[in-house]
């Protein structure tokens, strides 16, 4: 049964369907995304329509625990939707990525806490900006925090926001870094995101303005409110490699467009070629571009193999975390030299607006800039651990 046939035949919403049934449904909405782009990116902000297929498809709960309704799916399989989603719309797959991906952060909540996130049932969507921002104080019951956080991808569709602050030692010491659980009804929306890529991500700022917060919606540092000994790194992983597939997902959309336009029988400028395809050294550009985005694709989901296993086996040491992350690394200047081969196989003609070979190579250069993807600090990292160094200057590793 092909992918379209799938997603076709009549599922049960509240029904845990098979991961590789997730995946098919993921690209049965290519066309969806697809036609819906260039409005996404017009908009800023991901389409309707987008969500809603996202939605009916199951692709919001991908990681809600099975307990709240969820398919608690693997982050191979997380991925894999995400690859998917990306090759058609990377801003809407980055966006899903965002929602899934920060849910099992809400592992770190209470109980009280989780009870109030899944009050409105897994589909619930969830914004975050984990940087520390802005000022709280302690205040009977709970803080209260103003500020403002910049590039919450996806926070105008989003019910709830995690946002990183210093919370006020009870004491009166330094304050330490904790995330706090807020409704984005609480918050106000400040349209900051003017930007080269990824547009339809609606990345806007939050602001906060004397917001309180009661004491089970923070996770500090240092209390675990679940009894826990922290958020697993297979699981910060995860999230990273949530934020890596839009990206090389991007480099697979761009492969199908340049495809498309070669198959349409198109010649070389300034050259005997009537059909690009006849040419040999063409023909070597094209491939080598395939295999660099094949070899990312399984760089990503080898990563994210490796990140399942050791959510059920031994937790990874800090050098097999950080040789992960130079496999993500990795990933994206492969992805990234592949666009340039498949924008030289296009021309200049790859640059005009109505061409989706721009938007994808100008998505791919933006989200990949994101911080979690910092190719020199990672290699910074992997270099210190080499040689013995176990203190990491990354906080992701």
């Amino acid at each position: 049964m092909s992918p379209q046939q799938q997603a076709e035949t009549s599922h049960d919403p509240n029904a845990i369907p098979i991961e590789a049934e997730l995946v098919a449904r993921a690209q049965a909405l290519g066309p969806v995304l697809r036609a819906n782009a260039e409005r996404t990116e017009t908009d800023r902000r991901v389409a309707p329509e987008n969500l809603e297929e996202l939605r009916n498809a199951g692709l919001l709960r991908l990681t809600a625990p099975k307990t709240r309704g969820g398919f608690g799916a693997s982050i191979r399989t997380q991925i894999e939707v995400g690859l998917a989603l990306g090759r058609a719309c990377p801003s809407t797959a980055w966006v899903a990525a965002i929602y899934n991906g920060v849910k099992p952060m809400t592992l770190m909540l209470s109980d009280a806490a989780r009870e109030e996130f899944y009050r409105d049932g897994p589909d619930v969507t969830v914004c975050s900006v984990a940087s520390v921002h802005g000022e709280a104080v302690r205040v009977d019951g709970g803080v209260r925090f103003s500020g403002t956080w910049a590039a919450a991808s996806g926070c105008e569709d989003a019910r709830w926001a995690l946002l990183g602050i210093p919370l006020p030692d009870a004491a009166g010491g330094r304050p330490s870094a904790a995330t706090v659980l807020v409704p984005l009804e609480d918050l106000r929306v400040k349209d900051t995101w003017h930007v080269a890529g990824m547009l339809g991500t609606g990345s806007q700022s939050l602001v906060a303005d004397e917001v309180p917060v009661p004491e089970h919606r923070i996770i500090s540092a240092a209390v675990a409110p679940s009894g826990g000994s922290g958020f697993p790194a297979a699981l910060k992983l995860a999230a990273t490699l949530n934020l890596l597939a839009p990206v090389v997902g991007a480099a697979l959309g761009a492969l199908d467009t340049v495809r498309d336009t070669l198959g349409s029988g198109r010649g070389i400028i300034a050259s005997v070629y009537q059909d690009t395809t006849a040419s040999p050294s063409a023909q070597m550009w094209l491939g080598e571009a395939d295999h660099l985005i094949d070899r990312a694709v399984r760089l990503v989901t080898s990563a994210a193999g490796a990140a399942d296993a050791a959510l059920t086996g031994d937790p990874l040491t800090p050098r097999e975390r950080s040789a992960l992350r130079m496999d993500m690394v990795a990933a994206v200047e492969n992805a990234r030299s592949a666009m340039s081969k498949l924008l030289d196989l296009n021309g200049t003609a790859a640059f005009s607006r109505s061409n989706p070979l721009q938007r994808y190579w100008r998505d791919m250069e933006t989200g990949s800039r994101h911080a979690q993807f910092n190719p020199f600090i990672t290699r910074e990292d992997y270099g210190r651990l080499t040689v013995g160094i176990e203190s990491t200057v990354s906080l992701l590793v």
